[in-house]
């Protein structure tokens, strides 16, 4: 049984990160069986050789970073999803999932959640599983305080946090006007049948969308008819 290390699931997704949410989609629609856990914070940087999830361990093998994952499944398993693409529909593939997850990320699932304490104190209960950040003990609340600062500088580095609020909307807007112009009235996002794509792009906008944060560029996602309808398909077919 493969084992996946995560975060904690929320708001009805399998987790707070968008890349694991995307390894669990793809197993799921490939018919891999899995099992997932929950990463013990204290040891990830020690337990990843990255110090980030999602990792997997398969047999005493581990594979690091979402995308090597499922290149590592597709090629230990069949690829099950993507075997009748083109060499140019893959090309597209990956450009869009290129811009979900260097992109969109930082202005769609970043931006409402890290910059502000105000905003990442929305966050600290789904992290806790309940308590609040002041309801935590102070070298606990020292801890998160100081990793939201760590995310928040590489929300700058990336140069997305450097921008106006409106500026980051505004980008996320694009990002979404695109998504929903491809898709058009296609029933998954390349054609007829879901692919290993579908499993990253459904990821992203469900972390979008579904997130607990009022905000212009959830609104502006969910007022996408298509990508809505297409969601809701993924859900149904997939259970995730």
């Amino acid at each position: 049984m493969i084992t996946v290390y995560g975060y904690v699931p929320a708001w009805g997704l399998p987790c707070i990160s968008p890349f694991v949410t995307k390894v669990v989609n793809y197993m799921t629609m490939a018919g891999i069986p899995y099992e997932q856990k929950a990463q013990d914070l204290g040891t990830l940087g020690t337990d990843s050789p990255t110090a980030k999830l999602p990792y997997i361990i398969d047999e005493g093998t581990q594979v690091t970073d979402s995308t090597r994952i499922i290149q590592y499944l597709k090629e230990k398993y069949g690829d099950k999803l993507d075997d009748h693409l083109s060499e140019s529909e893959k090309a597209v593939g990956l450009a869009f999932q290129r811009m979900v997850e260097e992109y969109t990320y930082w202005s769609g699932v970043i931006e409402p959640r890290w910059p502000t304490v105000e905003r990442f104190r929305i966050y600290v209960p789904y992290i806790t599983g309940g308590p609040g950040l002041d309801e935590l003990p102070q070298e606990v609340q020292d801890a998160l305080l100081a990793f939201r600062e760590k995310i928040h500088d590489q929300h700058l580095k990336h140069g997305m946090g450097l921008r106006a609020h409106e500026d980051i909307v505004a980008c996320l807007a694009e990002d979404m006007d695109a998504l929903s112009a491809y898709l058009g009235d296609k029933p998954f996002f390349l054609g007829d049948e879901p692919t290993s794509y579908d499993a990253t792009i459904y990821s992203t906008y469900r972390h979008v969308t579904d997130s607990p944060w009022d905000w212009a560029g959830r609104d502006h996602a969910r007022s996408k008819e298509n990508l809505a309808a297409y969601a809701e398909r993924m859900r149904e077919r997939f259970n995730v």
